[in-house]
């Protein structure tokens, strides 16, 4: 297996928030990774309800809009100054589960309760992968700088 990885050997945060009725979840996590310049942090769990549910699917070009309220069930991800990576599955009110790609346009319906371990030593970033088309993370350490991961795993 070709794994790579670097462990921090700082201390974690943890920053707690709540988002209001009304606000896009990923606008409002990109906001708060600039405005508490988060160089890494990681989303280590979440619940709340969503008026207006927007995700890109697998393998999909454009994203799908749900109809309906939705209880959020998990939203996974990476955050840092430069940009977000979520994602997030959720159910209606049936209990049908949908989930994939955090994209523009999830909408809080009464509360969003979520907390981030800020990982102090390490920055995250991207980088546009030539294998997949994406930019992808790359992982590197604020106490030694030369020290720079593309995280990748070849079979």
């Amino acid at each position: 297996m070709g794994i790579t990885s670097l462990q921090g050997q700082g201390p974690v945060q943890v920053l707690a928030l709540r988002l209001s009725p009304g606000a896009d979840v990923r606008d409002a996590l990109t906001e708060i990774a600039k405005r508490e310049q988060i160089s890494a942090g990681v989303v280590l769990g979440a619940v709340g309800s969503l008026a207006t549910v927007r995700l890109r699917f697998a393998n999909a070009e454009t994203p799908t809009e749900l109809t309906g309220k939705h209880e959020i069930l998990t939203l996974s991800g990476t955050l840092s100054e430069v940009g977000v990576h979520l994602h997030m599955a959720v159910a209606n009110e049936l209990g049908d589960c949908k989930g994939g790609h955090l994209v523009e346009g999830c909408q809080v319906h009464t509360t969003l309760e979520v907390a981030v371990a800020v990982l102090i030593d390490l920055k995250f970033t991207r980088k546009l992968d030539v294998l997949t088309g994406y930019p992808e993370l790359v992982v590197s350490s604020i106490l030694d700088p030369s020290i720079n991961l593309c995280l990748t795993h070849k079979s």
